[in-house]
């Protein structure tokens, strides 16, 4: 039986989306031809109750539907998404609820219309018949969406058993001001933080003064969701605190907010988060539901965020001394099929200008912000150190926009000191010849390494000789990436940053499927921000993976992920 203590309380509604999507909204008396019609489940607690249960919480729903197919099938949802629908009452002779939407294709804005039907029966003696299953529950989330008199009532049942309370004050509407006491947590817009508090939110500054009028008037803690901006967190006596979001080409914003609180609510109950990590998990599961179509169905599972999140981690690779111009396109297409594309391709330097030619040629299809990466003195880092500049020089004349540096790995391991000098030496000369904005990762093959104390060196003299990442292995050799190993170098990335300098870390050769993949990114949260759940936050400028096999696995995962538990 799930643990109630974690539990998730959502009292809220349960509609059923009719969505229509045009080219612009029709002005009045016009009719316009739309270009399609999807029907989809939603109601913002309905959406925040998935949302958070797509993630992993236990997840218990308070509402209504009514007596029709709406009602039967939002139950049949519940009980798929793993949701507790057992105060969820069917109102016989009442409509279930329903959400007209109208999206915008040409900016991914929209427009919504409620009619609530069974929802507006909810009253305080529902809340009152849960209060058992409310008892030990970890968070309660109520939106504005129910009658007030329901709302009202979960908040103090809630406070009075213990529970931490969350109002998402949405739709927003006029509030007694004894409603703020029973909120730990105030969760608005900026249209509904403009409309609650009577003052313009268009600037940050004007969300901070609007944001005290709402403190003054009792809320504690006040989270505003600011879109592509991120959001930001308010207290009483403390400074505001912004936490940005990732820039993401939109879709259909419908449900941003509420795959926000879902995963915030999530990251709270189910992981224990702090404020600011669960805000920063809400920004990313959101930037992602707003690249698909729908509400519900564009909210990503733990095991689909996941996987996107590792596949932006990649340098897709082919380093075989067989590759042709045909296999190399071959690779950049897997890498750009679907978004998310990899960071990068990884690839010998004879075939930087032709990948570089298919981005100038075909920029829709191989979009410059994927990255092309090669590798000097690979794979022994035994070449003359003029040669290895001379190769820098001429990848990045080509357009390379990083390169992976094997260091004399096997001079480390013969002699520590001279290893040491002649690394350094050669990171610098490359360093210098990495001219621009040009990445410079350097392998010091920890396999062949195997001690801590050498990997630990030659990760020092990397960052002493100037590169931004550190890199496990070429891939060539029997051991490669390791979580050992990647527990040494990630913490010399972390001295450095102490230092004022941003180091990188590449897992290269042997990570194949979305577990592993885990295992390093937690391993690197727990190492660079001091606790694992905070992997989602690893980007491209401190973590990658070199792989030639992940890519294909984790497509797979995703793909087989909509709708399931991770």
């Amino acid at each position: 039986m799930p643990d109630s203590s974690n539990r998730i309380c959502v009292v809220g509604a349960c509609f059923t989306d009719l969505v229509t999507f045009s080219s612009r909204m029709p002005n009045p008396g016009e009719t316009l031809p739309g270009s399609k019609f999807i029907t989809g489940f939603g109601g913002k607690g309905a959406n925040q109750a998935v949302q958070a249960a797509r993630l992993g919480a236990n997840v218990m729903m308070i509402s209504k539907v009514g007596g029709d197919t709406f009602g039967a099938d939002t139950l049949k949802n519940f009980k798929e998404q793993g949701i507790d629908a057992k105060h969820v009452q069917v109102v016989e002779g009442e409509s279930s609820g329903v959400a007209p939407i109208f999206v915008n294709e040409t900016t991914g804005q929209n427009s919504i219309l409620i009619i609530p039907g069974a929802l507006d029966k909810l009253n305080a003696g529902d809340i009152e018949l849960a209060r058992n299953d409310i008892r030990g529950s970890k968070l309660m989330i109520c939106q504005l969406e129910c009658p007030l008199e329901a709302t009202m009532a979960a908040l103090k049942v809630a406070k009075e058993e213990g529970v931490t309370t969350l109002l998402n004050t949405a739709p927003a509407k006029p509030l007694p001001d004894e409603i703020w006491a029973f909120c730990d947590i105030v969760c608005p817009n900026e249209p509904e933080l403009q409309m609650l508090s009577g003052k313009p939110t268009s600037t940050d500054e004007e969300v901070k003064a609007a944001a005290e009028v709402l403190l003054h008037r009792g809320a504690k803690k006040l989270i505003v969701t600011l879109g592509e901006r991120g959001c930001a967190l308010f207290e009483t006596g403390k400074d505001p605190l912004f936490v940005a979001t990732k820039m993401v080409k939109a879709k259909d914003t419908t449900g941003a907010g509420d795959s926000f609180l879902g995963a915030f609510a999530a990251s709270i109950a189910k992981d224990g988060s702090s404020l600011e990590a669960a805000m920063s998990k809400g920004n990313a599961v959101a930037a992602v539901s707003v690249t698909r179509i729908g509400t519900q169905l564009s909210f990503p599972d733990a095991r689909e965020f996941l996987c996107r999140q590792a596949i932006g981690l990649i340098d897709h690779t082919s380093l075989g001394l067989d590759d042709t111009d045909d296999g190399i396109r071959a690779l950049v297409d897997a890498a750009v099929a679907e978004e998310p594309h990899t960071a990068a391709v990884c690839i010998y330097p004879k075939f930087v200008k032709f990948v570089r030619s298919l981005q100038k040629d075909q920029p829709e299809k191989y979009p410059r912000s994927l990255k092309v990466c090669t590798v000097v003195n690979f794979p022994t880092g035994q070449e003359a150190p003029e040669k290895v500049i001379a190769d820098t020089e001429a990848a990045v004349k080509d357009g390379a926009d990083e390169v992976d540096l094997v260091i004399d790995y096997n001079l480390l391991k013969k002699d520590l000191a001279k290893g040491k000098a002649a690394a350094e030496s050669l990171v610098k000369a490359v360093r210098a010849a990495c001219t621009g904005d040009v990445i410079l990762k350097v392998i010091i093959e920890s396999g062949e390494l195997q001690t801590d104390e050498l990997i630990k060196a030659a990760s020092e003299v990397a960052i002493a000789g100037g590169c931004d990442f550190v890199k496990t292995s070429t891939g060539k050799v029997k051991v490669n990436a390791t979580l050992e190993a990647a527990k040494v170098m990630i913490t010399c990335c972390k001295e450095a940053k102490s230092n004022g300098k941003t180091i990188g870390f590449k897992a290269a050769g042997g990570v194949r499927d979305a577990e592993q993949a885990r295992s390093f990114l937690e391993l690197g949260a727990e190492i660079l921000f001091g606790d694992k759940l905070r992997l989602h936050e690893i980007d491209s400028r401190l973590f990658r993976f070199g792989a030639s096999s992940l890519l294909p696995n984790l497509r797979k995962k995703e793909a087989s992920a909509a709708g399931a538990g991770y």
